[in-house]
């Protein structure tokens, strides 16, 4: 009787004492709860430029193309140390084809504003095809000799001064401005996907096959690259004029003033110099050092640091083509040159293959990540009739490549291949913080405002 009492008491508590009312009157008198909304973004950009069907075409061309790129790089690289087994010789041989573009450039970039620019490209694979079907059978009768790796290199080279500006200047003529970051990005992504697995696989069939039949397979590569160029369709532009050799050298120098009057332009390509200079030409030129000497890891080994330095640069041109439009891509890029530099000081003194591969891979992707910045910058900001010249400016900066390899073997073959990186590392580190204070106006551009 009690028990009931006392359950009947407790039922009836709520209703005598009007809980429920003051419970609502105190959940209208606490704050409600502030939870941060989470920006998602509405639309990934990763692939925007892939809706063009020429960038497309573009995009396929450039792929074929870098499959034999990297079948080269090593097979080259490999086989010059191999013969020579002198640091020097073999950084200067793998910098070597890119020193006609230090003084060719500007005159590519002139036959590209006034040529059509597909026709241009296909040529070029065309004429590095032959070339390289060439020396694969030199190869396979077997007399390579230093000599002859030097002369192909630098013939090779000889398409570079026309290639580069041609295909940068036909890019940006197929996507819209506002999408060239995406476009450069995506193009580079291409060339770092087929790094990631063409190197690797590349130090394996040098063993099982030799270098006579790979060379071969990279000409057929590039042929398949001029036939898929051609089917881009771009009407032919009013503003291309007969080249005339007397006005040649004008028609230049129309290029170099406009550079020099555009403070962000000039920032940029001077950046983009030292970085080649002491960046991209000691980690480039030196790998085959650092596969035999250092990490002792022989062909294969070397193939699988180019591949690691192809993950890098397609995770880095990923990410990049995610974001769409960068508001100030020179802050950006300091911000990278910072990172590459302390990755070069990491990079010498280690002596771990595994923690070589990772160190290869942020080394590379911020390469990439700054040249695609940097292109798509200077494209962004040159006018149509002058893009040729100007974009034949910005790629003579490729051709510090061939002074960085002569100046990276000359050093470590003195102190040896380590304190060399550490040298480049540490002067690149150098510059990036006198680039900050000097180059106020690449610093401060805002493409919003600009």
């Amino acid at each position: 009787m009690v028990q009931l009492k006392l359950k009947d008491r407790v039922k009836g508590f709520p209703k005598r004492h009007n809980v429920s009312r003051k419970v609502s009157i105190l959940q209208n008198k606490m704050p409600a709860p502030h939870f941060k909304k989470i920006h998602i973004p509405k639309k990934i950009h990763t692939f925007d430029s892939f809706k063009v069907s020429n960038y497309r075409y573009l995009w396929i061309a450039h792929a074929l193309f870098s499959i034999a790129f990297w079948l080269q790089q090593v097979v080259i690289g490999w086989t010059a140390y191999q013969i020579t087994k002198s640091p020097l010789l073999t950084s200067i041989i793998l910098g070597l084809d890119v020193l006609p573009i230090l003084i060719g450039a500007p005159f590519g970039g002139l036959i590209t504003d006034k040529f059509n620019k597909k026709r241009l490209l296909g040529f070029i694979y065309i004429y590095q095809s032959l070339l390289i079907a060439s020396f694969g059978i030199v190869a396979l009768i077997g007399s390579i000799e230093t000599w002859t790796i030097f002369v192909f290199v630098l013939l090779m080279g000889l398409g570079w001064a026309i290639h580069d500006p041609a295909r940068f200047s036909l890019m940006s003529s197929v996507v819209p401005k506002e999408s060239l970051i995406n476009a450069i990005a995506l193009n580079s992504m291409a060339f770092s996907m087929m790094q990631i697995f063409v190197p690797a696989l590349s130090g394996l069939l040098i063993i099982l096959i030799g270098i006579g039949p790979m060379l071969l397979t990279e000409s057929v590569f590039l042929i398949s690259a001029a036939l898929v160029t051609q089917f881009v369709n771009i009407p032919k532009s009013n503003e291309q004029k007969k080249l005339s050799l007397k006005k040649a050298l004008p028609e230049i120098k129309s290029g170099f003033n406009f550079v020099s009057t555009n403070p962000i332009i000039a920032g940029f390509i001077l950046t983009t110099c030292a970085m080649v200079l002491l960046a991209m030409a000691f980690t480039n030129g030196l790998m085959p050092v650092y596969a035999a000497d250092i990490f002792k890891v022989g062909p294969v080994g070397l193939g699988i640091l180019l591949s690691a330095r192809g993950a890098g640069s397609f995770l880095s041109t990923i990410l990049l083509a995610s974001f769409g439009n960068i508001n100030k891509p020179g802050i950006i890029g300091f911000w990278i040159l910072i990172s590459l530099s302390l990755s070069m000081l990491t990079m010498s003194i280690n002596n771990i293959f595994l923690l070589g591969l990772i160190i290869i891979m942020v080394i590379s992707g911020s390469t990439m990540g700054y040249l695609n910045i940097s292109m798509a910058t200077v494209q962004s900001l040159t006018p149509n009739s002058l893009r040729g010249r100007v974009t034949g400016i910005f790629t003579m900066s490729f051709g510090m490549i061939s002074v960085g390899g002569l100046l990276s073997g000359i050093l470590a073959s003195l102190f040896g291949v380590q304190t060399a990186t550490f040298i480049a590392g540490a002067l690149l580190l150098l510059f990036a913080f006198i680039g900050i204070m000097i180059f106020k106006k690449m610093r401060s551009y805002n493409t919003k405002t600009h």
